[in-house]
C-alpha cells in the first residue's frame, strides 16, 4: 500500500496545464462564495471552462487508473462536480471500469434552480470534449410519460452538475447512452421515494448510477470536516433514509440524489456503498476562508471485496474478533494445510491489509501441568504460525481469558507476539497501530487471576482527557455472552465515549456479531457492539463473527463497515 501520510501535491495538478487548473480554481472559489441559487447567465461559463480541456480530463484519469481494473462489479458510484477535484471525479468513474454497462444514469442538483418540477431529464445527446454522449430517449420518454414529477430539460448546457462528469463518462465508458436526472432543492421526501420507485421499474440491471453531488458547503475546515464525518456516517449505513435528517448545504448540495442513489441500489442490486474517499477543497489550495468538501463512493453487491478499491491517500485496515487457536482448533492446526486455507479465507475478506484481533487466551510454548480445560491455552508452534499467515499486526489482550495463566503467561504472550511482529496491546494503553491510535478497555474480570477491569463510568474520564491526534479506536471487551446490541450499561458508555472525542467504539466478547453500525451524537461516534468470533471453536445458532472494516481519510475523519465472516470452525471440521 501507498504511504498513507502523502499530501495532495498541487504542483502535478498544475503540470496538468497552469490554464486549466486556474480555471477549475476559479470554479470552487465562485462554488464556494456564490449564493446558493447560481445563475445560469455565465458567458465564460467558469464552472465548465476545465472541462473543455481534453488533456486536463486525460490526466486526471491517468493519475487515478489503476494499472488492472477493479475486480469488483460495481453498480454506482458518487463523484463530486468541481472540476477542482477532478482527480476524484476520475477516481469514482474508474472504480466502475471494470464493467459493461448499456447505460449512465446521472444525478444532479438543479444548481440554477430553473425547474418547476422536482425532477428534470434530459432527452439530447451530451456534448463533450471526449465525443458525444448519446441520449437514451427511449428512456427518457417512458418517464416522462410516466409521472409528471419530471421535465424535459433536453442537454441542460449549463448545469455543471452534469457536464462536468460528462466527460469522465464518455473516455471511460464510450459505448453506453446517457440519461441525466436533475432534482430541484425544493422537491420533498415524498418526491424522491415516488421518483425511486418510478426508476427501479425502468432503468434496468445493466445501468451505472452516477450521483454528481458535492458535500459540505461554505464551512471553515473545522466545521467541514465535522459534517462529513456525520455524513460519512449516515452514507455509510447505506440507508435511504439516513440522508433526511442531514442539512442542506451544510452536509451536502442534493439529498434527493443521494436518497435516489441509495433507494435504487438496495432495491435494484442490494449494493452497499463503500466511501472511497473524502476530502475537502483545502486540500487542494489552503485558505482561512470558507471551504467545500467531497466524497466519492462505490456502490457494490460484493462489499466483502471493497478491499479492492484502495488509494494512497487513506488507511485502510481490519478489526477481528475473539481469536482462540487452542482447544478444538489444536488437532486441524497440526494438518499442514489448515494454516494456508484459514489464510486464504481470512486475505480473501481483507486483501491483506492489516488486521488487528481479539487474541483470546494465552500463548505458550508449552503445555503447563495443571492446566484445565476452562483455561485458554494456544500452543505458540501451531498458533503463530497461523496469525502471521493471516497478516494479522496487532492483537488485543485487554480481555478476560489473556490471564489464564496469571501475569507470567500474560508476560509471555506478550513477548512470543513481539518476537514475530505482532504489537500486543494492553488494558487502558494508548497504542499506535498506523493510521489510528487504538485504546483496549476490558469490563470483564478473569476466572481465575485479577486484572484491571473497568467497572464504572468515572473510570472513563482518562479516555476524554487523553485526546490527541484523532481518529481515536476505543476497543471494549464487554457485554453477556451471546449478545449482539448494547444493554444499559454499553449504552451509557457510548454515550459517554460519544462527548469525548472518540471516533470509534469497536467491541469483543459475546461470540454474536452485531448486524450493524450504531451513530451517537448525530454521527460523531460510529459503534460496533461486537464482533464475535473470527476463529473460535464453537457451532450453533447462537454464535457469529465478523471483520470490521476501518478507513481513516487524510483529513481525520473515518468510515466502518461490517464484513461477515462464516463459522470456520465448522468448515474445518468438514474439510
Amino acid at each position: 500500500m501507498a504511504t498513507w501520510r502523502s499530501r495532495v501535491n498541487v504542483s502535478s495538478m498544475r503540470r496538468a496545464g497552469r490554464r486549466s487548473f486556474a480555471t477549475a480554481l476559479a470554479c470552487l472559489l465562485i462554488a464556494v462564495f456564490c449564493v446558493p441559487a447560481l445563475s445560469a447567465d455565465d458567458p465564460d461559463n467558469r464552472f465548465l471552462s476545465a472541462a473543455q480541456d481534453r488533456t486536463f480530463i486525460m490526466r486526471a484519469l491517468e493519475r487515478e487508473r489503476m494499472a488492472v481494473p477493479p475486480q469488483l462489479a460495481v453498480t454506482g458510484v458518487t463523484v463530486p462536480h468541481h472540476l477542482l477535484a477532478a482527480d476524484l471525479i476520475a477516481r469514482g468513474i474508474l472504480a466502475a471500469s471494470g464493467g459493461t454497462y448499456e447505460r449512465v444514469l446521472i444525478l444532479s442538483p438543479d444548481h440554477f434552480r430553473a425547474l418547476k418540477t422536482p425532477f428534470g431529464i434530459t432527452t439530447g445527446d451530451l456534448p463533450t470534449v471526449m465525443g458525444e454522449l448519446p441520449a437514451d430517449r427511449a428512456l427518457a420518454e417512458k418517464i416522462l410519460r410516466a409521472s409528471p414529477l419530471f421535465a424535459d430539460v433536453g442537454t441542460v448546457p449549463r448545469e455543471h452538475g452534469v457536464h462536468a462528469v460528462s466527460p469522465f463518462v464518455r473516455a471511460v465508458f464510450p459505448r453506453a447512452r446517457v440519461v441525466a436526472i436533475t432534482t430541484a432543492t425544493n422537491s420533498t421526501p415524498a418526491d424522491w421515494r415516488e421518483a425511486a420507485e418510478l426508476l427501479s421499474g425502468l432503468v434496468g440491471r445493466e445501468t451505472l448510477i452516477v450521483q454528481s453531488t458535492d458535500f459540505s458547503h461554505f464551512l471553515p475546515v473545522a466545521t467541514a470536516v465535522l459534517r462529513d464525518q456525520e455524513t460519512l456516517a449516515a452514507l455509510a449505513s447505506g440507508d435511504p433514509d439516513a440522508v433526511l435528517p442531514l442539512t442542506q448545504p451544510a452536509h451536502l448540495d442534493s439529498k434527493a440524489s443521494q436518497f435516489i442513489q441509495t433507494a435504487l441500489q438496495r432495491k435494484l442490486h442490494g449494493a452497499a456503498p463503500i466511501i472511497i474517499a473524502n476530502r475537502n477543497a483545502n486540500e487542494y489550495s489552503p485558505t482561512h476562508g470558507p471551504t467545500t468538501s467531497y466524497v466519492v463512493m462505490a456502490f457494490t453487491p460484493q462489499p466483502d471485496q471493497g478491499w479492492r478499491l484502495g488509494y494512497s491517500d487513506q488507511h485502510v485496515m481490519y478489526f477481528g474478533g475473539d481469536v482462540y487457536l487452542g482447544r478444538g482448533w489444536t488437532q486441524p492446526l497440526m494438518r499442514p494445510d489448515t494454516a494456508d486455507w484459514l489464510a486464504a479465507q481470512i486475505k480473501n475478506l481483507t486483501g491483506g491489509h492489516p488486521l488487528a484481533i481479539n487474541l483470546e487466551g494465552v500463548v505458550l510454548e508449552e503445555d503447563p501441568a495443571g492446566a484445565n480445560g476452562a483455561q485458554h491455552l494456544m500452543l505458540a508452534r501451531l498458533a503463530m504460525p497461523v496469525l502471521g499467515r493471516l497478516g494479522v499486526t496487532a492483537a488485543n489482550l485487554a480481555n478476560n481469558h489473556a490471564y489464564d495463566f496469571g501475569e507470567a503467561g500474560f508476560d509471555e504472550t506478550t513477548r512470543l507476539l513481539d518476537a514475530v511482529g505482532i504489537k500486543a496491546v494492553h488494558h487502558a494503553a494508548l497504542a499506535d497501530l498506523g493510521g489510528a491510535k487504538v485504546l483496549p478497555l476490558t469490563f470483564k474480570r478473569g476466572y481465575f487471576f485479577d486484572h484491571p477491569v473497568i467497572r464504572s463510568l468515572s473510570q472513563l474520564d482518562p479516555v476524554c482527557a487523553s485526546q490527541g491526534a484523532s481518529p481515536l479506536i476505543v476497543l471494549p471487551h464487554w457485554g453477556g455472552d451471546y449478545t449482539a446490541v448494547a444493554q444499559d450499561f454499553e449504552s451509557q458508555v457510548l454515550d459517554k465515549l460519544a462527548t469525548c472525542g472518540v471516533s470509534a467504539v469497536i467491541g469483543a466478547h459475546s461470540h454474536q456479531a452485531s448486524s450493524k453500525v450504531e451513530l451517537r451524537a448525530g454521527g460523531a461516534l460510529q459503534s460496533v457492539f461486537s464482533m464475535g468470533n473470527l476463529i473460535f471453536d464453537q457451532s450453533g445458532p447462537a454464535v457469529s463473527g465478523s471483520l470490521v472494516e476501518l478507513r481513516v481519510f487524510r483529513q481525520g475523519t473515518i468510515t466502518l463497515r461490517i464484513i461477515p465472516v462464516p463459522n470456520l470452525f465448522e468448515s474445518v471440521k468438514s474439510r
